[in-house]
């Protein structure tokens, strides 16, 4: 039973190893609902522009505690960019305020 267990470590090392070998980064996109496949074509178009040349791999997580927009997370380090608009951040920003 326990060498089910190593079945996901494997794994994930495995994947570790193809990403290097094919030069593939891995971004995570985390946003509050489930992106349309259009969507992310262009989220890991634009993130291959951030990442040189290398080619990107998009993991999604839905993430119920955003208000709004989308948090890309990419390269060994977690880079993170994050997508909304300042016009919201200000309402929220003054909607704390009261």
């Amino acid at each position: 039973m326990k060498r089910v267990d190593l079945i996901k470590d494997i794994t994930a090392e495995f994947e570790l190893i193809a990403n290097r070998l094919s030069e593939t980064e891995v971004a995570t996109v985390a946003s509050v609902v489930e992106l349309e496949p259009q969507h992310l074509a262009e989220i890991a178009k634009r993130a291959q522009k951030l990442t040189g040349p290398k080619n990107v791999k998009l993991k999604t997580v839905i993430d119920k505690s955003l208000l709004a927009g989308i948090i890309i997370r990419y390269g060994n380090s977690g880079s993170k960019l994050s997508l909304i608009t300042l016009r919201l951040l200000n309402v929220v920003c003054e909607f704390k305020n009261y």
